[in-house]
């Protein structure tokens, strides 16, 4: 089989290597999340079985603006005002001083570059605003452990600059004045980032349309934009319908009661799915057993839109030893990789000019196509099953373990 990556994690399918397998929730998002039942697809580059989940495609946006590797050069923009959203929450609120921070999609996210130490870290934060807004906005959470949310959260001060890259992303919503449809947007935790954005960009920009927003938080004082929420409910009650679920419920709380899970989403949506757009962003438990629920209801995969916020662990996997010659097709070259360095690494060393964001297997900007050969990835990350079919790979987190053709580049 060509270009079958494989993970050295666990032995999903008894003595027969699997391809990367499908991702487990972050730490990031919570700990007790658990990894769906269902297999993992193995990759096969190339093609193989027909996948029932649409590949994304790489935005416009960020290829046809950005530079890549370590040649691009980031802009800076001023923070001009920092919300405290919950105790593990601010919104970063910055000013529009380039065209990037006026014409970005809803549903997009920054890529911010971050010194600590003298330690180069990027990372990804969606718009929290919507396309269009004076003011545009990132939302960051601070994660248990998590250098740069750390670092942010004690450092970062109004009047400072920030280093930026993008926007990108295609996990986004384009509104048409002339469509009026249904949009269902599920979220669970920080994942309420991008889909305010999208619900405000609807509300705003389709008159015709009407939003659910169904959105699950830990605790009362975990709901992030709790008070905008309310506002825009409030503002649009014939358009909007707002359903809030809490873990940990007070005793007379007024919505649902327990995980937002997929049971409870056909539940309150009164098995009404079709021609329904649904976009799904949270935890990795709480996102399978909602795509499970909403597949099992008849709705297509097409209709199904995601977006994942998991960074790959350098440390869940065993990283090859060997030396290996990676050949990139499109222009023809060839170069030697090194033990226990990822593949962007290597290229970017060599001057080879892929494309990355994060760094951290979150963004899937990194993404190449194996032509052949195996690679062993970080776990967890943000490819779909249906890339992981076709023989992507992320080289920010692979480590090739054969010689490699990749396509593309």
């Amino acid at each position: 089989m060509a270009g079958l990556v494989r993970s050295v994690l666990n032995n999903w399918f008894g003595s027969t290597r699997p391809s990367v397998q499908q991702r487990s929730a972050s730490a990031r998002w919570h700990a007790g999340a658990v990894t769906p039942a269902s297999a993992p697809l193995p990759v096969r580059a190339g093609g193989g079985a027909r996948a029932s989940v649409s590949i994304r495609k790489p935005s416009a946006r960020w290829f046809a603006g950005q530079a890549s590797g370590a040649a691009a050069a980031a802009p800076t923009v001023r923070v001009e005002q920092i919300i405290d959203e919950t105790p593990t929450a601010k919104t970063v609120v910055l000013a529009p001083s380039n065209d990037a921070l006026r014409n970005y999609r809803a549903g997009q996210h920054l890529t911010l570059e971050v010194s600590i130490d003298g330690t180069s870290f990027r990372r990804c934060y969606s718009f929290s605003t919507a396309p269009g807004a004076a003011q545009p906005a990132i939302t960051v959470r601070r994660v248990e452990g998590g250098r740069v949310s750390g670092h942010l959260f004690e450092t970062l001060r109004v009047g400072q600059t920030l280093k930026v890259s993008g926007p990108s992303g295609s996990f986004t919503l384009v509104p048409d004045a002339r469509r009026q449809a249904h949009h269902v947007m599920i979220a669970g935790g920080v994942g309420i980032t991008p889909l305010i954005s999208m619900v405000e960009a609807v509300l705003a920009g389709e008159p015709l349309s009407r939003v659910t927003l169904l959105y699950g938080s830990r605790s009362e004082d975990e709901i992030i934009f709790h008070e905008r929420l309310a506002r825009l409910a409030q503002a649009h009650a014939q358009r909007l319908n707002l359903v809030l679920a809490l873990d940990r419920p007070r005793a007379r709380w007024p919505g649902i009661k327990g995980q937002l899970s997929g049971e409870r989403v056909l539940e309150a949506l009164g098995g009404a799915v079709e021609e329904t757009e649904f976009y799904v962003c949270g935890p990795a438990a709480m996102m399978d057993s909602v795509i499970a629920a909403l597949t099992g209801a008849g709705v297509p995969a097409g209709r199904i839109h995601q977006e994942r916020f998991t960074y790959a662990d350098s440390a869940s996997v065993s990283h090859p030893e060997g030396v290996y010659a990676v050949r990139f097709a499109a222009s023809g070259r060839t170069l030697r990789s090194k033990p226990g360095e990822p593949l962007l690494q290597t290229a970017t060393a060599a001057g080879i000019p892929l494309p990355y964001s994060c760094q951290m297997g979150g963004c899937g900007q990194c993404r190449i196509k194996v032509a052949s050969g195996e690679v062993v990835m970080d776990q967890p990350n943000c490819l779909s099953r249906a890339e992981i079919e076709a023989g992507y790979i992320l080289s920010c987190c692979a480590y090739p373990a054969s010689d490699l053709v990749i396509e593309g580049a």
